[in-house]
């Protein structure tokens, strides 16, 4: 049986996420390099197609890291995160997960369009979306919206918690960035950003493992129930 949270997804997860070290440190400091590169001032200063290519780089850069941390954050409830079972997941599930990294993207986007903080609103309404793309699931809105209805003042408290400390950690970024600048501000900014994230991916891991559980577990539990 694998271990989900018990009082705090957040408090756990903090204890649990370091089951992931061999994977998740090198992946928050090799992408806080490549993005602090991609910010260094030659390369950004001006506009045009150069800027588009830096921010397309930066993007995908993105999307590659959190892959990793989202893969390896659902295999932490199971014991201590390989390589090996990492890099499995994300060759068995790329195109799943590329696909629903785009809607997920463009989802956002239009909720920006329409409000300010309407990006946010879907930030917090698909936490467990691509966790879903990676699981193998052919439906992942329809999961996000499962695990958000069977732990939703879970849910709603982690959000909250989640929400006042983004506000806290953009204002300290931007103060870090604007007096360090590029591309050592960017650095420091997108290593301490890694941590966090890679902590909060973790329990909202912990979160959607508690309702959706890795499929060798459920097909276990499936034949357990149908023996008892």
């Amino acid at each position: 049986m694998s271990s989900t949270y018990r009082l705090s997804a957040l408090v756990y997860g903090l204890a649990r996420m370091w089951r992931a070290w061999r994977v998740m440190i090198p992946v928050v400091v090799v992408n806080a390099l490549l993005q602090a590169l991609l910010q260094w001032p030659p390369f950004t200063y001006g506009t045009g197609w150069l800027t588009v290519l830096t921010a397309l780089g930066s993007a995908i850069v993105f999307a590659l890291s959190f892959g990793a941390l989202a893969a390896a954050a659902l295999l932490v409830p199971q014991g201590p995160v390989r390589w090996a079972q990492v890099v499995g997941m994300l060759r068995s599930r790329a195109a799943p997960y590329a696909v629903w990294v785009v809607v997920w993207l463009v989802l956002v986007w239009l909720g920006t369009l329409l409000t300010p903080i309407g990006g946010l609103v879907v930030a917090a309404l698909t936490p467990f979306l691509l966790f879903a793309a990676l699981d193998g699931h052919r439906n992942p809105i329809a999961v996000d919206l499962r695990v958000i209805g069977r732990r939703f003042w879970r849910w709603l408290l982690t959000c909250a918690i989640v929400g006042a400390g983004l506000v806290v950690g953009s204002i300290i970024g931007g103060f870090t960035i604007f007096f360090l600048r590029p591309p050592l501000g960017v650095l420091i900014a997108w290593l301490i950003g890694g941590l966090l994230a890679w902590w909060v991916t973790t329990a909202w891991a912990l979160i959607y493992r508690s309702v959706m559980p890795a499929a060798k577990e459920a097909s276990r539990e499936s034949a357990e129930a149908a023996t008892s």
